[in-house]
């Protein structure tokens, strides 16, 4: 059933049954909302019990937001040094042999001109 054929079928209906219906759709709407309200809240419940959530004030949210974009908004160069120093305290190393068939050699595909 389409969405015109719905609302014609409402239409034909008589001023109470609208009146019914609308009040039906209402009421399943405010408990799908206070559903989905729950759902949240328990996430978050659990996220606090996991530690995977913050309390705090508006100003710690900004605070934190401003502190991830400054974090996202590092350079390359310092994403670099970031990069060895992970790597370090890893204790990863890199020898040129590990980067000797790394290039692709291939003609790539032919483009007509």
């Amino acid at each position: 059933m389409t969405l015109q054929e719905i609302i014609e079928q409402v239409q034909s209906l008589s001023i109470e049954d609208r009146d019914q219906l609308f009040e039906l759709i209402r009421k399943q709407r405010i408990e799908n909302r206070q559903a989905e309200i729950l759902a949240n809240a328990q996430e978050v419940m659990q996220a606090f019990k996991n530690g995977t959530a913050k309390r705090g004030s508006v100003d710690d949210l900004i605070a934190d937001l401003l502190e991830d974009e400054k974090t996202n908004s590092d350079g390359f160069w310092d994403m670099v040094l970031k990069f060895r120093q992970v790597m370090k305290q890893e204790g990863i190393t890199f020898e040129d042999a590990d980067f000797a068939d790394l290039r692709d050699r291939s003609a790539g595909r032919e483009v007509a001109l």
